[in-house]
């Protein structure tokens, strides 16, 4: 990524100290993205784990550093004009949920629940529609997990679910794939990055309960 886009992070630093980050990325750079679209910048995470720093600020900061990066054309969009930033809007169970967040800092709604957007210079154009992810006999009494390469926390998030899964069924065979060496089997579910027993899960890991009992009901479900 560093080769090819140069930076795609920032880091915001308090005493000589990193307290937290945001990771983004041009839209076509990934070869699992349904969509491919010019000219967008995809913000994948803020993160600010630092109890000291958080409710300071810092995630704005750190968001506008880049907004107004795409606005003076200093982005890693290379020599294309930013026409909108998206932001991917997921809960972590913690503080603030994302998706206010970014209302906060002017982004709007899209067509997708997890997702928002903030126009730059150009207006907002709209994604594929995906489909949704029907029950393949491949996944019966399987797990498959998918972690993004874009993402330095996705693979030891695979890695947490994949515990979790085993905790609640011990003999489940479980799969966890890197989406951007095998797009194929990422598109062929329709972009759901946890599928269990054929069932997609939609909610988070780290809202605990709420991922247990999805995955519970997952386990059980007739295929």
């Amino acid at each position: 990524m560093l080769r090819k886009f140069e930076p795609v992070s920032k880091i915001a630093y308090l005493n000589d100290e990193p307290v937290a980050q945001i990771l983004y990325c041009p839209e076509n750079s990934n070869p699992a993205s349904f969509n491919r679209r010019k000219g967008v910048l995809n913000i994948l995470c803020i993160y600010n784990p630092t109890p000291a720093t958080q409710k300071l600020g810092v995630g704005t900061k750190l968001l506008q550093s880049v907004i107004d990066d795409a606005k003076r054309g200093k982005t890693c969009l290379g020599k294309e004009k930013c026409a909108f930033i998206l932001a991917k809007a997921f809960n972590t169970g913690e503080l603030l949920p994302l998706s206010e967040f970014y209302r906060k800092n002017g982004f709007l709604n899209t067509e997708s629940d997890d997702s928002l957007y903030l126009p730059v210079e150009g207006n907002y154009e709209r994604g594929k529609r995906v489909g949704e992810y029907k029950p393949l006999v491949e996944d019966k009494n399987r797990a498959v997990i998918f972690f993004s390469p874009q993402c330095q926390f996705s693979y030891q998030f695979a890695v947490k679910i994949s515990d979790i899964i085993k905790e609640a069924a011990p003999k489940i065979s479980i799969e966890i794939i890197n989406e951007a060496e095998r797009p194929d089997e990422f598109v062929k579910r329709k972009g759901c990055a946890l599928v269990v027993n054929g069932s997609p899960i939609r909610t988070f890991f780290m809202e605990s309960e709420k991922f247990r009992e999805e995955i519970r009901q997952a386990l059980h479900k007739k295929l």
